[in-house]
């Protein structure tokens, strides 16, 4: 059911919802292996696949269909030919409304497919973990308001935290290598779910040379968190280590949580279209691309 909301509030959630039931396949060929079943794989096709499509297939896609339920029971819709479908009889309403459905969605997906303007803040998904170039989304010179004879800036910029997200990085390389090392499922979960939030991008920009923006790695900040918190407990330690091992490791992730902290209330007023002296707008850029 969140998979198929997550459909209704943008359709990039359908890469989620076939990574998360590939990923779910996998588990449940990787209990059968693990408790000896000698063909675990053809197994779980055999067995587990048909229950997996009602639950990753029929059930996500009635949860969508019924995030319409407003669209189909009133003529105020975009495209919806309420009207005209309601008097013509039931059947013609049901026939009516589908296909006024379906023509809504195609002319949405011509859209987003054909959506190539370059635009100042646009920026490629390979630059997005780098928080190279986020998108300004306010910004002024008020004559006052920062103290007397000095120039104003006032901003609303959609960036992220730099030292959670190049803490993050940092966290998803290591999950790469627990992974591979142990086979960790939860490393494997985290790092699914950020590639799928991320890698399908890289078609629309190179194929198509699609508009695209920071915001749209917003669904893979979840994962880059998780990422972040494995890394941390890795680092602490598990709860047999060393008393000084573990002691060492909270610090160091204590020290990282205040440095995350530090920088978030350095940025606050630049997300929030706080008044500041030019000067301090300016040293609040991190990059060139901010700007």
């Amino acid at each position: 059911m969140c998979l198929g909301a997550a459909c209704a509030v943008k359709w990039s959630g359908i890469f989620f919802l076939i990574g998360f039931a590939v990923m779910s396949l996998l588990w449940d060929a990787g209990a059968r292996r693990a408790v000896g079943l000698r063909k675990p794989y053809s197994g779980a096709v055999a067995r587990d696949l048909s229950p997996a499509l009602l639950a990753m297939g029929l059930l996500p896609a009635l949860t969508y269909v019924a995030s319409w339920a407003g669209w189909f029971a009133s003529p105020m819709g975009w495209g919806r030919n309420w009207a005209q479908a309601t008097s013509q009889g039931p059947a013609y309403f049901v026939f009516d409304s589908i296909r006024s459905w379906v023509s809504y969605h195609l002319q949405v997906l011509s859209f987003h497919t054909g959506l190539a303007t370059p635009h100042n803040y646009q920026s490629e998904p390979w630059s997005w973990p780098l928080l190279l170039r986020p998108v300004a989304f306010f910004y002024e010179s008020p004559p006052t308001g920062c103290g007397t004879g000095q120039s104003c800036s006032q901003a609303v910029l959609g960036v992220g935290t730099p030292v959670i997200w190049y803490g993050g990085l940092a966290a998803l390389i290591a999950m790469i290598a627990w992974y591979v090392a142990t086979r960790d499922w939860r490393a494997g979960a985290v790092l699914m779910g950020y590639a799928v939030g991320w890698l399908p991008w890289f078609y629309w920009a190179i194929a198509d040379d699609r508009t695209m923006f920071l915001f749209y790695a917003i669904p893979m900040v979840p994962f880059m968190i998780l990422a972040i918190v494995l890394a941390a407990g890795l680092i602490i330690g598990p709860s047999n280590a060393a008393p000084v091992r573990r002691m060492v490791g909270a610090s160091a992730v204590g020290v990282f949580t205040l440095l995350a902290l530090l920088n978030f209330w350095w940025l606050y007023p630049v997300l929030t279209a706080e008044v500041l002296p030019y000067a301090e707008w300016s040293a609040r850029m991190f990059f060139k691309g901010w700007i």
